[in-house]
């Protein structure tokens, strides 16, 4: 019984691990211009393959998380999953943005402001993606222990840049308001962004940022794809 409680520990190490180095698929957006009719049917065909692929991806996302709950009901039921062993599982999903978080934290609403002035209207400036990323260092330099920005998880390989009049985030596209829900001390990571001279003085200049605690915040998991083509673990 013990080796097979082993072979299931064993099994579920390797399931989860393959969760975590499972490669994400990224999206390739080209902003503007025009194309000639020959490119545009080469794009069309691209993006066609493009969403067949991620579809596969995340059929393939389903059976493995699938199989990880049957191994760990399996290895409980047993009684032979080690408590220390599945805590560290549990942790290490958790830094890997692979499950739904709850606690407490604070929410920073970011959108842009609003003018009229003799007859005309328009915003001071728009949201950049430099903006967001400021934001989120100072709260990951403050501890922050998860962070999501309009309920996309941010990881390790996500990307925030600019395309066009949007931002994106995890192959989406999103525009103002952005709403950054951050998980931790409440204090504490507010303090870091209020702090006098810092990112919300900064960014209030010609940005309207709101800033409120919370007692429990839900962030969501990573819905992308992770994988690793050419990076392999040292031995």
């Amino acid at each position: 019984m013990k080796k097979l409680g082993d072979r299931i520990l064993l099994m579920l190490v390797c399931i989860i691990l393959g969760l975590m180095l499972a490669a994400q698929f990224k999206n390739v957006q080209n902003v503007g211009g025009s194309v000639s009719l020959q490119r545009a049917q080469e794009l069309t065909a691209q993006i066609q393959k493009l969403n067949q692929e991620i579809e596969s991806q995340q059929k393939l996302i389903q059976e493995l998380e699938d199989r990880v709950k049957e191994y760990e009901s399996a290895a409980q039921d047993a009684g032979k999953l080690n408590e220390a062993m599945y805590k560290d599982l549990e942790r290490a999903r958790n830094l890997a943005g692979l499950t739904d978080l709850e606690g407490a934290g604070i929410v920073v609403t970011v959108n842009h402001i609003s003018y009229q002035e003799s007859g005309e209207s328009g915003i001071l400036r728009n949201v950049y993606h430099e903006d967001l990323l400021m934001l989120v260092n100072e709260l990951n330099a403050a501890g922050a222990e998860a962070i999501a920005i309009n309920d996309e998880r941010i990881i390790s390989t996500t990307e925030i840049r600019d395309a066009g009049d949007y931002i994106v985030i995890n192959t989406n596209r999103h525009s103002a308001p952005f709403e950054i829900k951050a998980l931790g001390n409440p204090d504490t990571l507010e303090a870091s962004l209020m702090l006098l001279g810092g990112v919300a003085d900064t960014l209030g200049e010609d940005l309207e940022i709101k800033i409120r605690k919370e007692n429990s915040i839900k962030i969501p998991k990573y819905n992308g794809v992770l994988q690793f083509e050419y990076a392999v673990p040292v031995q």
